[in-house]
């Protein structure tokens, strides 16, 4: 159980959420996935079996659920310069 945020102190709860993979250059979704989310930041804790079995997908994936396309931006030189 993991009931303090890492990343800012925050309580965590356990959340049925979905998470993002990188697999190589592919992006994919999980769906279902339990984790510990902290009810301040929002950051996502997995359990180790969580991780091991996000391990396992991401070696042997299953068929596909469904696919999505997803647009990617630049973000605009101007915004932001040193």
């Amino acid at each position: 159980m993991i009931s303090k945020c890492l990343m800012c102190g925050g309580k965590t709860v356990k959340k049925i959420v979905t998470t993002e993979n990188w697999w190589g250059e592919k992006l994919t979704l999980i769906e279902n996935v339990p984790a510990w989310v902290c009810d301040t930041c929002g950051e996502q804790f997995f359990e180790p079996e969580v991780c091991e079995e996000l391990d396992r997908l991401r070696d042997t994936p299953p068929v596909a659920k469904k696919t999505i396309k997803v647009p990617v931006y630049n973000f605009p030189k101007n915004v932001y310069t040193r």
